[in-house]
């Protein structure tokens, strides 16, 4: 159901803005992955490994030179941990998908460079695989902040540097922070 709702809502806010050229935008951001330690609720034996990185794509319609509505999805490659070090029959694989919407506010300081911030909702879905085919998730809603920097490359395309914070997933077994310094680029319309 809430699927259903932010897809609607996206394509409402979105579906308009493809008419009006100058208005909208589209994005993709990439980052590292970071760190992840997975605890075996079990017996209480950790591992780290090194997460996959992260990929996002957005899109979004500026209703002011200030003010500009987005939506996008991000998602993050399987990371492996050690069976060995967990005391599990076979490797456990994470992974994590995001969809969010949000407002974003720009301010330019001239032609080149201006700064923007964001606020808004994101629907994260966590899937922990066994390895042996059996797999568990674990869905959540936080709030989105976010901040960030563009270079105007040209007049169409800006490169992005963003800080993104989703908030911290806490259930049982399971504790994901969700901080992001991601690179990406802005194409508009």
């Amino acid at each position: 159901m809430t699927k259903l709702f932010i897809s609607a809502l996206l394509a409402a806010v979105l579906a308009p803005s493809m008419a009006c050229a100058e208005e909208a935008y589209l994005g993709a951001t990439v980052t590292g992955g970071g760190t992840l330690t997975f605890t075996n609720p079990l017996n209480g034996k950790s591992d780290a490994a090194d997460a996959k990185a992260t990929f996002k794509l957005y899109g979004g319609y500026a209703l002011t030179d200030y003010l500009a509505i987005e939506g996008g999805f991000a998602h993050t490659g399987n990371t492996h941990f050690s069976k060995a070090g967990l005391g599990l029959a076979s490797d456990p694989t994470f992974r994590m998908r995001s969809y969010y919407v949000a407002a974003r506010l720009t301010h330019r300081f001239n032609e080149d460079w201006s700064v923007f911030g964001k606020a808004g909702v994101a629907r994260n879905r966590f899937t922990l695989t066994n390895g042996a085919g059996e797999s568990d998730s674990v869905s959540s809603t936080k709030p989105l902040l976010g901040v960030g920097m563009a270079y105007n490359v040209t007049q169409a395309v800006a490169a992005t540097l963003e800080f993104e914070h989703i908030g911290t997933t806490r259930e049982p077994g399971l504790t994901v922070k969700q901080n992001k310094l991601q690179l990406g680029v802005k194409v508009g319309f």
